[in-house]
C-alpha cells in the first residue's frame, strides 16, 4: 500500500479519531461553520487578545518514538532425522543415550552375528585382494609401454635429425653454387660489354686480335658457367632425393611411435575398465562392511532410542531419532502492517520461561497465509537451554538507522496533494510548514525534508490556523503500536 493510500484511508469513518482524518474533518467543519448561509465570521474586538489554544507538542528528534511490539512464536529444530540401518544384523552395541550430542557420521550402533554382516566382511576382503593384483598388472604394463615408447622415440629423433641434416646440406650446396656463379656471371657481363665497345670502335673487328681474344675468353666463361649449372642441378636432384628418403624414414618412425602408443592405449583402456569395475565392487563391499556401523546422518541431539543390545535390526527400521539443534529457529506470524516495521537482518529479543537470548530475522515470507499474515523465521544467537517445540515471546524493535526523522502520523495535514505540519514558533504561535514525507511506520511517519532537529510540532484535536497563539498541555505518554 503506498503512502498516499495509507494517509487517505485515515479519513474513513472508522479512523475518524486518528491523526490526519481528525485534522482534516475539523478543518472542513470549521470552514463550513464560518461560511454557512453567507454569515460573516465573528471577529474579536480590536482591544481583545485572541484566546490561546491548548495543544500538546512533539519535539523533533527529542521525544521518543517507541515502535517495539511483542509477538509469540515457537522454537523449531532445523531438521529431524531418523537413524535407519542399511543391512540386517543383531545389535551388538548402542554407543549413545537420549540427550547425547552427536556429530555427523559418528557411529551410534554396531550390528553383527548375521549372515549379512559375515558375508559383507568376506566379500570386502576378496575384493581388496583382486584389486591389488590388477594394480600390480597395470604397473608392469605401464613399465613395458614406457620402454617401447622410448625405443620408438629414439628412432623418431634419429630420423628427424637426418631430415634436418639433409636440408642443411642442400642449403650449403646452394650457397656454394651461388658463391661460384655470381663472380663468373659478373665476368661474362664485363666481357660482353668489352666486345660491344670493340664492335663500335674497330672496323672489321672480326679480324682484330684484341676482339678475337675477348671473344674467346667470353666463350670459355660461358662454357664454365654451363658446366657449373649442370653440376649444381645434378647435385640438387641428389640432395632432394636424400631429403625425401629422410622424410620417409621420419614418417615411418612417427608411425612406429603411434603404433606403440595405440597398442598400449588399448591395453590400458582394458586394464582401467577392469580396475574400475574392481574398485566399484570393492567400494560396494566396503559400504556393506561399513553398514554394520550405523552412523548419524546429521549432527544433533539424540531425542529417542528405539532399540537395545540383542535386538535384531533390519533395513527400514527406525533405531534412533536425532534433532539438529544447531539449526534451531523461531517461527512466528506478522500482520502486513507489522512486517513493514522489520526487515531481514533485524535484531529481536527472545524470552522463554527459563532463559532469554537474542535473534535475527532471516526470512519474511513474501506471501500471506490463509489468516492474512506472513510467516517470519528468526535465527538464534544462543541456543543454550532452548528446546524444540517451546513457546517463546519475541520483542521486535524496528531498525531506524536509515530513518531521517520520525513524527506522529496524526500531525500531518493534507492540502491539495501537499503535506503540511503545524510547527510552534518561539513566541508560541502556529506556523504552517510544508514537508516531504517518506515511509509510514506504525503510528509514525518519516519526514525527509521541511523540519529540523528540536522543532516543536503541534498535536491538537482542534483546528489550528497560521498565526494562532497556543499554550502547552501536559504531554501524554507515547503509545506503541498494538501487536
Amino acid at each position: 500500500m503506498n503512502i498516499r493510500k495509507q494517509l487517505s484511508r485515515l479519513t474513513k469513518p472508522k479512523f475518524a479519531k486518528q491523526g490526519l482524518a481528525k485534522a482534516a474533518c475539523l478543518s472542513l467543519t470549521s470552514l463550513l461553520l464560518l461560511t454557512a448561509c453567507g454569515a460573516e465570521p465573528e471577529t474579536a474586538p480590536e482591544n481583545q487578545e485572541p484566546q490561546a489554544k491548548k495543544i500538546e507538542i512533539f519535539t523533533v528528534g527529542q521525544d521518543q518514538t517507541p515502535l517495539s511490539f511483542t509477538k509469540n512464536g515457537q522454537l523449531q529444530s532445523g531438521s529431524t532425522s531418523f537413524v535407519i540401518p542399511q543391512t540386517s544384523g543383531t545389535v551388538t552395541d548402542v554407543k549413545v543415550k537420549v540427550g547425547d550430542k552427536v556429530s555427523e557420521n559418528q557411529t551410534l550402533i554396531t550390528l553383527g552375528k548375521s549372515l549379512s554382516t559375515d558375508s559383507a566382511a568376506l566379500n570386502y576382503k576378496s575384493a581388496l585382494e583382486g584389486l591389488e593384483k590388477l594394480e600390480d598388472t597395470r604397473f608392469k604394463t605401464d613399465y613395458a609401454a614406457q620402454k617401447s615408447i622410448d625405443q620408438a622415440l629414439i628412432g623418431y629423433y634419429t630420423a628427424l635429425e637426418g631430415v634436418q641434416n639433409a636440408i642443411t646440406s642442400k642449403e650449403h650446396a646452394a650457397d656454394l653454387y651461388n658463391e661460384q656463379v655470381d663472380p663468373l656471371e659478373d665476368t661474362i657481363d664485363d666481357l660482353e660489354d668489352t666486345l660491344d665497345d670493340l664492335e663500335d670502335t674497330i672496323p672489321n673487328h672480326d679480324d682484330d686480335p684484341s676482339y678475337i681474344e675477348v671473344e674467346t675468353a667470353l666463350e670459355q666463361a660461358e662454357s664454365q658457367l654451363e658446366q657449373l649449372e649442370i653440376g649444381h642441378k645434378a647435385q640438387m636432384d641428389q640432395m632432394i632425393y636424400g631429403i625425401s628418403m629422410a622424410k620417409a624414414q621420419l614418417e615411418a618412425s612417427i608411425n612406429s611411435v603411434e603404433s606403440v602408443q595405440t597398442q598400449y592405449s588399448l591395453q590400458f583402456i582394458q586394464l582401467d575398465s577392469t580396475i574400475l569395475q574392481a574398485e566399484t565392487g570393492a567400494d560396494l563391499a566396503r559400504l556393506q562392511q561399513q553398514a554394520r556401523n550405523v552412523k548419524a546422518p546429521i549432527s544433533g541431539t539424540v531425542t529417542n532410542i528405539q532399540t537395545e543390545v540383542g535386538s535384531f535390526a533390519s533395513p527400514g527400521q527406525i533405531l534412533l531419532t536425532i534433532e539438529d539443534i544447531k539449526e534451531l529457529k523461531v517461527t512466528t506470524f506478522l500482520a502486513p502492517e507489522e512486517t513493514a516495521l522489520v526487515n531481514e537482518g533485524s535484531l529481536v529479543s527472545i524470552t522463554t520461561s527459563t532463559s532469554s537470548t537474542t535473534g535475527r530475522v532471516n526470512y519474511i515470507s513474501p506471501t500471506l497465509s490463509q489468516n492474512g499474515k506472513a510467516e517470519v523465521e528468526i535465527s538464534l544467537s544462543d541456543k543454550k537451554n532452548l528446546y524444540s517445540g517451546e513457546i517463546v515471546e519475541i520483542v521486535f524493535t524496528p531498525n531506524l538507522d536509515e530513518i531521517a526523522t520520525l513524527i506522529p502520523l496524526n500531525s500531518v495535514i493534507i492540502e491539495d496533494d501537499h503535506y503540511f505540519i503545524n510547527t510552534v514558533t518561539t513566541d508560541k504561535t502556529i506556523q504552517r510548514t510544508e514537508v516531504t514525507i517518506g515511509k509510514i511506520i506504525g503510528n509514525y511517519v518519516e519526514i525527509l525534508d521541511g523540519i529540523h532537529f528540536g522543532e516543536k510540532i503541534a498535536l491538537s484535536k482542534i483546528f489550528l490556523r497560521d498565526g494562532d497563539t497556543v499554550i502547552y498541555k501536559v504531554k501524554r505518554s507515547a503509545k506503541s503500536p498494538k501487536s
